[in-house]
């Protein structure tokens, strides 16, 4: 009687085991299709995401070299196409060179726009904010102090690796717009900012010089001007020249140049300048990684 009991007990055993199966094994096959697909879905993405980068990565430096051989249209043209059809980060890149092509050409608005178009397609943010500081540096005659501060107020969050550059253009602006209080004030501060580079609060003590110089003095207090009244007949024809030629005003080379070769942020390489700013970022730390290209 055991061995009955036993091959019935086997018998139903079997039969829940095939139930379960028809009800649950296609899920489970399902699955297990499932990772073996992701698994090799995933690996043939990495596959050509490493391989487009590679690719762009050698359109970029053929485009590179024909620029730094003095092939301008050239190497415009390379990058146009590596813009077009790379990947975002070298696309970013390129369309960064295409600026600074245009811009060495006196083209300011063009280079501007491409320096946008490159802020929108970044996929990092340090490489977004300095395309959208060198739009703003590409039109810098062009543009107000007011409108450059619009433009400019976002990039001086704590965060942000070009806020110093920001800043001290502001003060540039300021500047060459003969507000003087205004100029003067921000260029102060750009000697006591800890994150303001060497060369950066030197050109600001140069600036601070300047304005010191050539900033006129304060409106004298009404006892004082009825005595000033007697000595104005002894103002020179150049002196008076001078006051009567007011407006923009053209600012001394180096104040122009308010980015500085030791700041690194003159190189048409953007990928040059990125590394000088992340080592400006992380003091004692190794060159910042380039982008990855993706």
């Amino acid at each position: 009687m055991a061995d009955v009991f036993d091959e019935v007990e086997e018998e139903l055993r079997r039969e829940r085991y095939q139930a379960m199966l028809r009800k649950w094994g296609p899920w489970v096959a399902g699955a297990a299709l499932a990772i073996v697909l992701g698994a090799a879905g995933y690996q043939y993405w990495t596959h050509s995401t490493r391989q487009a980068a590679d690719t762009a990565s050698d359109a970029y430096q053929a485009a590179a070299s024909l620029y730094e051989a003095g092939a301008y249209n050239e190497a415009d043209a390379a990058f146009a196409a590596l813009a077009e059809s790379g990947p975002r980060g070298y696309a970013t890149l390129a369309l960064m060179r295409r600026a600074a092509i245009a811009q060495a050409a006196g083209d300011g608005r063009e280079a501007a726009r491409l320096y946008e178009e490159a802020a929108e397609r970044s996929p990092e943010p340090i490489t977004r904010d300095l395309a959208r500081y060198r739009a703003v540096l590409a039109q810098f005659d062009e543009l107000s102090l007011d409108d450059l501060q619009l433009r400019l107020e976002p990039l001086t969050r704590p965060e942000s690796a070009v806020g110093p550059l920001a800043r001290e253009l502001m003060a540039a602006a300021a500047l060459r717009d003969q507000r003087w209080d205004d100029a003067r004030r921000r260029y102060e501060l750009l000697t006591i900012a800890l994150d303001a580079p060497p060369g950066m609060q030197r050109r600001a003590q140069e600036a601070l010089a300047f304005i010191a110089q050539n900033a006129p003095l304060p409106e004298p207090e009404p006892a004082a001007a009825e005595d000033a009244e007697a000595g104005d007949g002894a103002m020179d024809a150049g002196a008076q020249a001078q006051d009567a030629d007011d407006g923009a005003m053209e600012l001394p080379e180096t104040l122009r140049r308010v980015m500085g070769e030791d700041d690194g942020a003159r190189d048409d390489d953007p990928l040059e300048v990125l590394r000088q700013i992340r080592e400006q970022d992380t003091p004692g730390e190794g060159p910042g990684g380039e982008e990855d290209g993706r």
